[in-house]
This record gives structure tokens, sequence and C-alpha cells, in this order.
């Protein structure tokens, strides 16, 4: 980050203009299970510090179900909203 950060300095620009995306990490215990969400988010708040505003998810690697969407998402912003307060 840093060498991004001196960078867009030597270029007259602020990091901060700049979107900063990241994600999680899914980990899948075996071939037929769904990752682990709380271990996946566990890296966001490191992910915050680092100046990371913006974070991908994919709710099929959580979740089998499609009509589960909504709730999931749900849960996800619940979960961040604790490891950040």
């Amino acid at each position: 980050m840093q060498l991004l950060k001196d960078a867009m300095s030597a270029a007259g620009r602020d990091v901060a203009e700049m979107e900063m995306i990241a994600g999680t990490q899914a980990v899948f215990p075996d071939d037929h299970s769904t990752a682990d969400l709380g271990a996946a988010l566990a890296s966001i708040p490191e992910q915050l510090e680092q100046g990371f505003t913006t974070f991908c998810v994919k709710p099929n690697q959580f979740i089998d179900d499609p009509d589960a969407v909504g709730a999931f998402c749900r849960d996800v912003m619940r979960r961040v909203n604790a490891l950040t307060a």
C-alpha cells in the first residue's frame, strides 16, 4: 500500500481519490460444503485500516440457496458492523 501511496503522490494525486476494493477469502472445508462466513470476514478490519472502502463478497461461496441471498446480505452487514464497531 505504501508503494501505491508513494506512486500516487509522485504523480500529484492522492490515494484517497481511489476507490480501494478488497474482498473475502473463502476457505472450503471439502468439495461439498460452503465456506465459513465468519472466517472470511475476519480480515475486514485489517483491510479497512489499510484504506480499503469497498468489499466484494460472493454469496454462492457461503450459501447454497438462491432464495436466501437477501438474508445472507443482511447477515454480512450485521457481522461487518459488529467487526468495525
